[in-house]
C-alpha cells in the first residue's frame, strides 16, 4: 500500500469532505455593492496595472456590460465579464465549495467582485523587473469579507483561494509580509491541486509533482532573465521562489525536471479533462 506525504493526505481529506455545492441564485446589486465598485474601480491601483477594474467598470457605466450578480448563503458574486461567453468559463460549483470551506467564524458572507480581464500572465523582457502587470490578479483587505477583488480571468480560481485566506483571517501574523504572502500562495496552490484531483491521493501526488515542476520552471526562467527586483525578497519573490521555498520546507519539492515555459500563470494550465470535470468550456482559463 503506497505511503503518501501527510500534508497531501490532509488536503485530500479536506477536499473529500468539502461541502456540497450550493446553487448561485440571481440577485441585484445593493447600494453598498455599487458604492464599493465605484470606490475600488475609480482609484489608481498599484496591483491592477492592467487596469481591469477601471476599464470594465467604465464599460458597465456606459451600458456595454450588464453585471452578473449571483448569491448563495456564504457569498455574493458580482462579475463584470469581458464577454457573455465567459459565464461558461466560471466553475460555479467549485467556487461554491471554496467559499463554504473558508466560512468565517462569525458566518459573515463574502462579497466577491470579479473583473474578468482576459489578459494572460506573461514574462517580462530580459533584464526587466517583473511587475504586478505580469503576475497579479486580485487583492482583499485582511479579515474583511466585504471586498474580495479578482481582476484577471486567468487563474482566478487559485486567486480566489489565496484572497479568501486573507479575508478569513488565516494569515500568519508572526511572519514578515513577503514571507506571509509566500506561505499564503503556497497553500493556495496546494489546495488548488487538491481540488483538481478531487481528493484522490494518487492523482494528487501526481499533480503536486507537476505543479512543483511548473513552479520551479518559472523560477528558473525568472532567474535566468534577471526579472527579480534587487534584494533578498525583491518582487515577485513571494509568488515564485518564496512560495517554492515553503513547499520545500513542507517536503513537497520533487526532483521532477524543469522545462521551457512561456506563461506566468502560477498554477499549471488545467487539462481538458479537468475542465470537463468542473463543467467549464474548453477555452476557460479561469479554472
Amino acid at each position: 500500500m503506497p505511503v503518501y506525504h501527510p500534508l497531501l493526505v490532509a488536503v485530500a481529506k479536506l477536499v473529500q469532505e468539502a461541502p456540497k455545492p450550493l446553487p448561485w441564485v440571481p440577485t441585484s446589486m445593493t447600494s453598498s455593492m455599487e458604492e464599493m465598485l465605484a470606490a475600488e474601480c475609480g482609484r489608481p491601483d498599484p496591483f491592477d496595472q492592467i487596469e481591469s477594474k477601471k476599464s470594465l467598470y467604465k464599460r458597465m457605466k456606459e451600458g456595454q456590460i450588464t453585471p452578473l450578480v449571483l448569491k448563495q448563503p456564504n457569498a455574493t458574486l458580482v462579475a463584470l465579464l469581458d464577454s457573455p461567453e465567459q459565464k461558461k468559463e466560471i466553475p460555479f460549483d467549485l467556487w461554491s465549495q471554496i467559499v463554504q470551506m473558508f466560512q468565517r467564524p462569525d458566518k459573515r458572507p463574502y462579497t466577491i467582485y470579479f473583473c474578468a480581464n482576459p489578459a494572460p500572465r506573461t514574462f517580462p523582457k530580459f533584464g526587466q523587473v517583473a511587475q504586478p502587470f505580469h503576475i497579479n490578479g486580485g487583492y482583499t483587505y485582511p479579515c474583511d469579507p466585504n471586498c474580495v477583488f479578482l481582476f484577471r480571468a486567468e487563474d482566478a480560481t487559485r486567486v480566489l483561494i489565496h484572497e479568501l485566506q486573507h479575508s478569513a483571517c488565516c494569515d500568519n501574523s508572526a511572519l514578515h509580509l513577503e514571507q506571509r504572502e509566500a506561505e499564503t500562495e503556497a497553500w493556495a496552490e496546494l489546495l488548488w491541486t487538491a481540488f483538481m484531483s478531487r481528493g484522490d491521493l494518487k492523482k494528487l501526488e501526481h499533480l503536486a509533482k507537476q505543479q512543483d515542476a511548473w513552479s520551479r520552471s518559472q523560477n528558473a526562467r525568472l532567474l535566468r532573465d534577471k526579472n527579480f527586483a534587487p534584494g533578498a525578497m525583491g518582487f515577485p519573490w513571494r509568488y515564485t521562489i518564496g512560495k517554492t521555498d515553503i513547499w520545500n520546507k513542507w517536503g513537497l519539492v520533487t526532483d521532477s525536471p524543469t522545462h521551457p515555459i512561456t506563461s506566468l500563470r502560477l498554477t499549471m494550465p488545467p487539462t481538458k479533462t479537468m475542465k470537463k470535470m468542473f463543467g467549464v468550456s474548453e477555452k476557460s482559463t479561469i479554472l
